[in-house]
């Protein structure tokens, strides 16, 4: 059987473009997917390699949250311990819906020990006294002003790994407010995405502007919850 030339989406031809697709064997590897496969043509079977890049989409009616578990395989039930109104009344501001939703389905935790969520009441992680301090330590945001300032940062999650995640808030929804990522050397990067987008692409998107380490991992994703004991 003969070997035809490269398929697929990185300039080869369509896939089966002559005669359609007969074999297809594929599989992940880092931001592509890799085939082997046999194509129909004029001149009998021939044998093709297919090389795509992998997009990130997120399937229809399907919400950042589930996709999270799913990630993540976590099973438990939703904690929905927070007063989402006296914290809202504490900040002076509402927050974004998908976050919301995040804390009450996970509790307080990290995903692969990489990001470390915010969440109020929290021990040592109270995303309201966080908040709250942010003034006193203003000049570690330039160029940014801090909340309640108009148009500040808030910040909602931490990291062992040298980087804080925060809103870029603003008069608009706070469903439409971007994640912004400031580095340890006051660098800062901005996602124009919401925090769940932001949370599963974080873990499973190898593609940049994402591309954070735990992304490139060999092992599953986790949760690790500090509600919870280990099993």
């Amino acid at each position: 059987m003969p070997d035809g030339p490269p398929v697929g989406g990185e300039g080869g031809l369509p896939i089966g473009e002559e005669g359609g697709l007969l074999e297809l064997r594929g599989w992940a590897l880092a931001e592509h997917w890799v085939g082997y496969g046999v194509t129909a043509t004029a001149d009998g079977p021939r044998r093709v390699v297919i090389l795509a890049r992998r997009a990130f989409t997120r399937p229809p009616g399907v919400g950042w949250v589930a996709l999270l578990r799913e990630a993540t395989g976590w099973t438990e039930p939703d904690r929905c311990g927070v007063d989402w109104a006296a914290t809202e009344a504490a900040l002076g501001t509402a927050l974004p819906g998908d976050y919301k939703n995040i804390v009450d389905a996970f509790g307080a935790g990290s995903f692969d020990e990489y990001l470390d969520l915010l969440v109020p009441g929290a021990l040592g992680t109270d995303l309201v006294a966080w908040g709250q301090n942010m003034e006193r330590y203003a000049d570690l945001y330039r160029p940014y002003p801090v909340h309640p300032a108009p148009g500040g940062v808030l910040i909602w999650g931490t990291s062992e790994q040298e980087l804080t995640f925060h809103w870029l808030t603003g008069p608009a929804d706070p469903d439409d407010w971007p994640v912004l990522v400031q580095y340890l050397d006051g660098e800062w990067q901005r996602f124009d995405c919401g925090t769940g987008e932001f949370a599963l692409r974080l873990l499973t998107d190898r593609t940049p502007p994402f591309a954070f380490p735990p992304s490139a991992g060999p092992f599953p994703h986790w949760f690790a919850s500090w509600e919870l004991p280990e099993r």
